[in-house]
């Protein structure tokens, strides 16, 4: 998840510019944030499948997240100018890393290969506690960032990346 880090932190950092203005922003924007991480939509049963196949499925569902954390960069400008959308881009960013979790899931149930298996489910119970560990910062952006950088979140996925060669 090296790759999403690097997209999350700088989106974090722009948009703790405008979650300084409004002392309201943070404390709703953790307990707006968790739900939507497990709001988001079930997923779908999982299929067995090879180290290739499953390397393939967690490169996409990456990708998918980094789509997201890119349309919060691109909207940085008007969410420093307004504290509402800062609040909404923090509750957004703990739904997308919500939906990558629910992406994950089913390559975690469904990896024949012990390694990857592993692996991905590492990083399953980082994304699970994702939620949680955003909410105890306080929306306090020096500490949210701390998180991101710091050897639990950044470290998933190195492991995966090794085993497919990436």
């Amino acid at each position: 998840m090296r790759r999403v880090l690097a997209t999350a932190t700088l989106g974090l950092a722009l948009l703790g510019m405008a979650a300084c203005a409004d002392p309201e922003t943070p404390s709703a924007t953790a307990s707006s944030g968790a739900p939507a991480a497990s709001s988001a939509a079930p997923a779908p049963a999982a299929s067995p499948m090879d180290k290739t196949a499953a390397c393939e499925a967690y490169m996409k569902a990456e990708s998918s997240i980094k789509t997201q954390l890119m349309k919060l960069m691109t909207e940085a400008d008007a969410i420093k100018a307004d504290p509402a959308k800062a609040q909404q881009a923090l509750a957004d960013l703990t739904k997308a890393f919500g939906e990558f979790e629910a992406g994950l899931a089913p390559i975690a149930a469904g990896a024949t290969d012990p390694e990857i298996k592993s692996a991905v489910e590492a990083d399953v119970a980082v994304l699970k506690k994702l939620p949680a560990d955003l909410a105890a910062t306080g929306g306090d952006v020096d500490k949210i960032m701390a998180y991101f950088e710091g050897p639990a979140f950044a470290s998933a996925g190195e492991k995966v990346y090794a085993l497919c060669g990436k």
